[in-house]
């Protein structure tokens, strides 16, 4: 006596269009999420880039107050004024800093620029001076003449 069983179909794993579906979505939400996330990441970098020249302007007038004089960032860090062993080193959150005095007087002012060492045609440049006043560009180094930070 044959019994008739019926045939149970096994689901043994996906479809080739259910994978595909879930590709597409996640490729979705990919393009959505990476622009926000680099976008967000500039914007850290870029605040991070800003205290630390305000940090450096702090310093600056504590140096000249205590020695007649400003200072590169070398002489700020030897003489105590600046403790940031990454800003020390010249690089901190994707930017280069450079400290200079003017010159044959470094009584009469500095300057200390932050450049991008990432996308630099792209990510802002930065700068602040003697006045204490930070500065921006978005395609070449900030100066003295760039627009003021708000």
């Amino acid at each position: 006596m044959l019994i008739d069983q019926p045939t149970a179909r096994r689901d043994q794993g996906f479809s080739l269009i259910e994978l595909m579906i879930v590709v597409a979505i996640i490729g979705i939400i990919a393009a959505i999420a990476v622009p926000n996330y680099i976008e967000s990441q500039h914007a850290a970098c870029a605040s991070s880039a800003i205290a630390s020249l305000r940090q450096i302007h702090s310093a600056e007038v504590s140096y000249r107050t205590t020695n007649d004089q400003y200072a590169d960032l070398t002489q700020l860090g030897t003489a105590g004024f600046v403790q940031d062993p990454m800003l020390l080193g010249g690089q901190k959150s994707r930017y280069n800093f450079v400290v200079t005095t003017a010159g044959a007087d470094p009584a009469s002012n500095y300057q200390a620029n932050a450049d991008p060492t990432l996308l630099p045609v792209h990510w802002r440049h930065f700068f602040i001076d003697g006045s204490g006043v930070v500065r921006s560009n978005l395609t070449a180094p900030a100066n003295a003449t760039s627009a003021p930070v708000d």
